[in-house]
């Protein structure tokens, strides 16, 4: 039922948008990934504005030669409305394989997180989540929701516009900004530690 629902209400907001005269304000940012100084993938993150939302889609491709090789795709999306996260998805490939793929929305007053085998439920508004974090500078922030381990994780300044996201899995992530923007971030991975660079 919450199904039908999400879909009516998906269908009322772009029908609404279609009423607007305005264009999609919409800006992308592309970075190189590196790992030990080489390239080794790509990161583009879009941002699309229109009238009371906000979308962030963020899509990195990395390929790794460990003792064999490993190709990493992941899209993290998230859609906002009025500020309130309303719909999202996390999607991740290993080698072609598909490791992780969650959808989460919002309906009847909270979000319904629907995984490969199982939906959760969580009542906690959400404001901010890990698919902005190249936009914008998750200033004076405490915690965002990750769309990958599906909760709220910790992030606190490390110094001037610089961040440490400290994940369930006890990696860390840093993030460093100038004006809002995050210009490069260091990646904690099960098998690799990579840097990212904004390159435009």
């Amino acid at each position: 039922m919450e199904s039908v629902f999400h879909i009516q209400i998906i269908l009322m907001y772009w029908m609404l948008g279609l009423l607007h005269a305005g264009t999609p304000a919409v800006q992308q940012l592309n970075y190189e990934i590196l790992k030990n100084g080489k390239p080794v993938g790509k990161l583009v993150s879009t941002q699309t504005v229109g009238d009371g939302t906000k979308e962030f889609i963020t899509e990195s491709d990395v390929s790794i030669e460990i003792l064999f090789k490993i190709q990493v795709y992941t899209r993290v999306r998230s859609l906002f409305n009025n500020g309130l996260l309303f719909d999202g998805n996390f999607l991740r490939k290993v080698n072609g394989r598909e490791k992780a793929n969650a959808h989460i929305y919002w309906a009847n007053d909270k979000y319904y997180i629907k995984g490969l085998n199982e939906t959760e439920i969580f009542k906690s508004k959400i404001y901010y989540t890990t698919a902005c974090l190249m936009h914008v500078e998750p200033e004076g922030l405490g915690r965002i929701f990750s769309e990958n381990f599906r909760r709220f994780i910790p992030i606190k300044p490390v110094g001037p516009h610089k961040y440490v996201l400290q994940l369930p899995d006890g990696n860390e992530n840093y993030y460093t900004y100038s004006n809002g923007k995050c210009i490069e971030a260091e990646i904690e991975t099960s098998f690799a530690t990579v840097d990212i660079h904004l390159k435009n």
